[in-house]
């Protein structure tokens, strides 16, 4: 019965969720560029790139190292479903979909570690209904944070699995932040260090409160961190040049004016007015968007507080009130809560001033998507400190009905009669139309906006004599040329570093055009002018890290397997 009513919770939770989702038709969030990065990885793939890191059809037709910079891991997952012949829309809806299952299932996993049944469907309902996640979903569209936050609450079950020392606890831990790495790569700026704080607050009361300290704090420090440094391996290919060649493309544009990150602090009674709204995010308290923490979740907080008020006046010996457990527990989630939501209000400006690294975040308030995670194990926790079984099930009853009507909140501001209009996959409407949306990425010599080119190669001063195109892949370029004097052909190639340029299986120089595109001198005569897409320095040793990192995960695998057989 109990495991009857666990899955009828959950998928409650998850309808809750998600059933804007199975609406036959789609709707426009503030991104709404998803399908034409699920197609263009798709093509990419398909002509052979690993790991793709170049969009052909973006920045205006002359391409740009979009998945270079762009968290990966949800399009590669999307281009699967489409290779499977699903329409994109489809699959876009099933990524916003899987984030919900899997936030859900890891939430209540999350939950059950602490608080039992009752406290862990709280605890899923909390995290997974939570309003900031309506807000990322159909008023953001912000598909690839919402797999981040999806990620976090499998991080703490993989910490918690090596404190108390269980066999697949390494390998929890890295899979889940290999998934928070390469889904989105500020969470997990924001979120690595908060859970690296929970583990030594955790370490702290395992040792000092609960009195389990059989193993070494140290040890258990190393086993996390390795795990850590074995997911940052693995994701290398994307977050080193990531980091260390933003300085190629505009990206910085994105850094300044609107987007800076002073703009967007939260006033504190933001966190308690709901204030709906499907616009955007402006300075002041008066946003086009919530930051609303829940109405259930706010009811599970405060009535956790007058659960520890009442054991606290119940407990005799008040100088051990810290000795409990639970109220421990409370104030060690409590203080993660409150930091994560300290850093999102004006208040700790200074900090954003002073850390480094910080101001890429952009918006303060994305430190909700990890408040969210701790408020929901507060909300879980309400439940575990009723002792009567029976008012503790009509507390966890009543308070999931409450987070329950946030399901409200999950649905979009209309939904279009025809998707079409925004959600292209037409090679052409992405060059003229998405790509001024997305110019983050244009490597940093090119112009701001450009025509979209109508062939791969042409003479720059014209010529008489036909281009033959041999080979047409995002990542190389082949043509054949006849021409009767010298010529400087132009490619449709934004130049980028890691492109090279070959006549006749020869490396030659290549050259800047005045639109920041790839052009090359061919010699008169009849010849095979190549372009092709290698890696940088950086590109290369990322390369080759990621893939020694899954040798020692391979390795390490099947080595503790073979220790577990012989204990």
């Amino acid at each position: 019965m109990k495991k009857f009513l666990t899955v009828l919770s959950l998928l409650a939770i998850i309808t809750a969720s998600s059933w804007a989702l199975v609406h036959p038709e789609f709707f426009r969030a503030h991104d709404y560029i998803h399908a034409a990065r699920v197609i263009e990885m798709y093509r990419a793939l398909g002509d052979g790139q690993l790991p793709v890191r170049w969009s052909e059809n973006f920045g205006y037709g002359y391409g740009m190292p979009l998945f270079e910079f762009y968290a990966p891991l949800p399009y590669y997952v999307g281009a699967a479903f489409h290779w499977f012949g699903l329409e994109v829309l489809t699959v876009v809806k099933l990524l916003f979909l899987f984030s919900a299952i899997f936030t859900a299932w890891g939430s209540y996993k999350l939950g059950g570690r602490f608080f039992g049944h009752s406290g862990a469907i709280l605890t899923a309902a909390a995290i997974t209904l939570a309003p900031y996640r309506a807000v990322n979903l159909f008023v953001r569209g912000a598909l690839s944070e919402a797999w981040g936050i999806m990620a976090m609450p499998w991080v703490l079950i993989g910490i918690l699995q090596i404190v108390k020392r269980e066999k697949n606890g390494w390998k929890t831990l890295t899979i889940s932040l290999v998934v928070l790495m390469l889904s989105h790569n500020i969470m997990t700026m924001l979120f690595v260090p908060l859970s690296l704080l929970f583990t030594v607050l955790f370490l702290g009361y395992r040792k000092w409160i609960v009195h389990r300290n059989k193993n070494s704090e140290l040890e258990t420090l190393l086993r996390v961190s390795g795990s850590l440094l074995l997911a940052t391996g693995l994701s290398s290919f994307y977050l080193f040049p990531a980091l260390l060649e933003k300085n190629l493309t505009k990206v910085e544009s994105i850094f300044s004016g609107y987007f800076h990150y002073s703009h967007h602090f939260l006033y504190i009674r933001q966190f308690f007015t709901l204030n709906w709204g499907y616009e955007g995010s402006a300075w002041g308290p008066d946003d086009g968007l919530s930051f609303f923490l829940g109405a259930g979740q706010l009811v599970g907080l405060i009535g956790l507080g007058l659960f520890i008020l009442n054991r606290v006046l119940k407990n005799k010996k008040r100088s051990r009130i810290f000795a409990d457990k639970k109220i421990t527990l409370s104030v060690l989630l409590g203080s993660i809560l409150g930091l994560s939501l300290f850093m999102s209000i004006l208040k700790s400006k200074p900090l954003w001033d002073t850390l480094p690294g910080l101001p890429y975040a952009q918006f303060p308030w994305r430190f909700l998507g990890v408040g969210i995670i701790f408020l929901g194990l507060l909300v879980g926790m309400s439940a575990s400190l009723i002792k009567q079984r029976k008012f503790r099930y009509l507390w966890s009853f009543g308070l999931l009905i409450a987070l329950l009507f946030n399901a409200q909140l999950f649905q979009p501001n209309e939904f279009l009669t025809d998707a079409n209009q925004f959600y292209y996959t037409d090679t052409g409407m992405i060059q003229r139309e998405m790509s001024g949306i997305l110019p983050d990425y244009i490597p940093v010599q090119m112009a701001e906006s450009l025509v979209p080119p109508d062939t791969l190669a042409w003479c720059k001063d014209g010529c008489d004599e036909e281009i033959e195109v041999l080979i047409d892949r995002s990542h190389e370029n082949l043509i054949k040329t006849d021409f009767s004097a010298d010529k400087k052909v132009e490619f449709a190639v934004a130049d980028f570093p890691g492109w090279e340029v070959e006549i006749d299986g020869f490396s030659v120089d290549k050259k800047t055009g005045e639109d920041g595109n790839i052009v090359v001198d061919v010699p008169q005569g009849s010849h095979l002018v190549g372009v092709i897409l290698s890696s940088s320095n950086v590109r290369w040793w990322s390369d080759l890290v990621s893939f020694l990192s899954l040798m020692v995960f391979i390795y390490l695998s099947f080595e503790l397997r073979k220790e577990e057989k012989v204990i």
